[in-house]
């Protein structure tokens, strides 16, 4: 095993970038703080729109899921700071997106709706 500052182990032949953090949305917007992000609505609310991502540095990579089915997530492209292939909606805690941080932009490498 080998371990890294701030929680990134390789063990195994495994990969292992931090804990899954919890955000709740404010106003649109959270501040990431690890790889794997779970991102909820604000207030606990039925559905939420996410515009803006702030925290990393170019070149980092993050994973966002939700952390519950009845809580829907949206991520809007082209609004703040969020570059996708379109609105992402995280309507299961099964979905998935992740994004690459270029400048102040966050772009989308790849999602996926699983049912």
């Amino acid at each position: 095993i080998t371990t890294f500052p701030v929680g990134i182990d390789v063990s195994a032949g495994f990969l292992t970038v931090g804990d899954f953090a919890l955000k709740t949305i404010a106003s649109g917007a959270v501040t990431v703080t690890s790889t794997v992000q779970y991102v909820d609505t604000e207030g606990g609310a039925a559905a939420d729109d996410l515009d803006t991502i702030n925290g990393g540095i170019d070149g980092s990579i993050i994973t966002i899921m939700t952390p519950s089915s009845s809580r829907d997530v949206t991520l809007k492209d082209g609004t703040g700071n969020l570059l996708l292939a379109g609105d992402c909606a995280l309507d299961t805690g099964h979905d998935t997106i992740m994004l690459m941080k270029e400048g102040s932009n966050w772009r989308e490498l790849s999602r996926s709706n699983n049912l």
